[in-house]
């Protein structure tokens, strides 16, 4: 049957019928006899799988085998590249510290080698005695040498005994120490060309950064709670305590003012958690609110988070 007959036989067009048969060609459902005619034999699903599909999945399993191989020795090449020069330039910028004796180990020989400036953040309250012990004479050591040191603490280090012993210390030599209300990064910066911050999910570790310009970054940072923050003055006044007093009062108005639970307030303030339970209370009685919804609602009411105006 010639190709306008079977395609007025089927209902189809010409064209219809001539791309039904190139895939049905292509499939190997179809054996053309002859090349001359239209004569076609049908072949089985099975024989036509076996036909088609077997030199496809044949050249599959050769290109399989060639990506196995290749994958093999480009993974044969990772200890020579990280035993190489290339690696170790690439790593210089981060290197994470997860022991507390490799932090003790290298902040000492990167205060033994400071030569200018270096730059301290200690967010929470008083630190342990042990750790100010250890501190204190790394440095003295470093401002004997003419090193600038500038220390930030949150306002609740100023209540703790052995930090004001160390920062009468460090500020007798030329030490500055001012502090804040406000939450900050703990770092250390060294001749603003390494820093060191704390290392995410542990407490006891650190991480090492040379990358200029993640150093730049973390100073810029120090630089803008620096320049809001108030000298730690040994011997305060009264005033003084109240004044500073009152501006923790205020942060624990924002941010109690924004939701926060009292386990998060404490986290951001840098006191206890007890501490920060009695003045959320204090603050609800002078409200006279019933609730920390009530007392969120209140604080914006009486414009309490305003600042004051000149």
């Amino acid at each position: 049957m010639d190709v306008p007959s079977l395609a007025g036989e089927l209902g189809i067009t010409e064209g219809e019928l001539t791309d039904s048969l190139e895939r049905l060609l292509g499939l190997g459902l179809l054996h053309q006899e002859d090349p001359d005619t239209h004569r076609y034999t049908p072949v089985g699903p099975e024989s036509a799988a076996l036909l088609t599909l077997l030199p496809l999945e044949t050249e599959l399993r050769k290109q399989t085998e060639l990506i196995a191989h290749a994958r093999r020795d480009l993974e044969s090449l990772v200890p020579v590249y990280h035993n190489s020069l290339a690696w170790r330039q690439r790593a210089k910028g981060v290197q994470v510290l997860s022991e507390l004796q490799d932090v003790r180990n290298v902040l000492a020989e990167r205060a033994a080698n400071c030569q200018e400036e270096v730059l301290t953040a200690q967010p929470g309250g008083g630190r342990r005695t042990e750790v100010l012990e250890e501190a204190v004479e790394r440095d003295e050591a470093m401002l004997r040498r003419g090193v600038r040191m500038r220390t930030l603490y949150q306002h609740s280090a100023r209540f703790s005994l052995p930090t004001a012993a160390y920062v009468e210390r460090i500020t007798l030599q030329g030490g500055e120490v001012r502090t804040a209300s406000a939450e900050f990064m703990r770092l250390i910066v060294f001749d603003r060309r390494v820093a060191v911050i704390s290392q995410a999910g542990n407490s006891l570790g650190a991480v090492l950064i040379e990358e200029p310009s993640v150093v730049n970054f973390a100073v810029q940072a120090f630089e803008h709670v620096w320049f809001n923050a108030e000298p730690f003055e040994v011997d305060t006044s009264r005033e003084h305590i109240e004044s500073l007093s009152e501006d923790v009062d205020k942060a624990l108005l924002r941010l109690l003012a924004s939701g926060m639970d009292d386990a998060a307030i404490a986290r951001r303030l840098g006191v206890s958690l007890r501490t920060c339970q009695r003045r959320v209370s204090r603050i609800l009685d002078s409200l006279g609110a019933r609730s920390r919804f009530q007392a969120g609602y209140l604080i914006h009411k009486h414009g309490l988070l305003a600042e004051p105006t000149k």
